[in-house]
């Protein structure tokens, strides 16, 4: 999950943004064309303020159907390097730690945004009441997503393929806010590290 706030650059079909994510904070550098049936091609590349994060590139559109930024991402420019699909959409935060994922609306689209409107109410629910699952679930998750992140990238054990999927489906829960200050704990853990080797 992330979170980005994006302006206009100095070129006409240029645009910056600012962000921040489990990564840290980020910046944007980007562009738009026209592509096919007149939708917006965009094409953009995060530079984290933590070096210990290698950049990010992203080649999509901008779907005015769904309203959505969908395309691939990946470790280099271009579709050959893509990673995977990634989508970028402007809902609040709290709808968006339970939306599909782009794999289960492309295979039962109603089912998926039916489920997505369960659970988003029940998500308000138990925001709202402050219930202990709620409050323990996200105490669950900062534990999950801290040590499996530092063990993923840093050191420790190899994560095996059960504690991938557990972290990938933590990360998807959280909220920017969360996200941000998990990443500060992930950073600050790491440099603790390094400075005691």
């Amino acid at each position: 999950m992330m979170t980005m706030v994006i302006e206009p650059a100095e070129g006409e079909q240029e645009f910056k943004a600012n962000g921040w994510s489990s990564r840290g904070r980020f910046t944007i550098t980007g562009s738009c064309s026209n592509g096919q049936n007149d939708a917006p091609q965009i094409k953009f590349k995060m530079v984290f303020s933590n070096v210990i994060w290698i950049p990010v590139f992203f080649d999509g559109r901008f779907d005015l159907e769904r309203n959505a930024l969908t395309g691939v991402w990946g470790y280099s420019s271009g579709q050959d390097g893509s990673l995977g699909p990634m989508e970028f959409r402007r809902i609040p935060p709290r709808y968006l730690t339970v939306y599909p994922s782009i794999h289960d609306l492309s295979t039962d689209k109603p089912r998926s945004l039916w489920k997505f409107a369960i659970a988003s109410v029940r998500n308000d629910v138990r925001e709202e009441r402050c219930s202990w699952s709620h409050l323990s679930q996200r105490r669950d998750d900062r534990k999950t997503v801290v040590s499996f992140t530092v063990r993923y990238h840093f050191f420790g054990k190899p994560l095996i393929v059960e504690e991938i999927r557990a972290l990938c489906d933590a990360v998807q829960r959280l909220t920017p806010a969360d996200a941000c200050f998990y990443g500060s704990i992930i950073e600050r853990k790491h440099a603790y590290t390094l400075t005691h080797e």
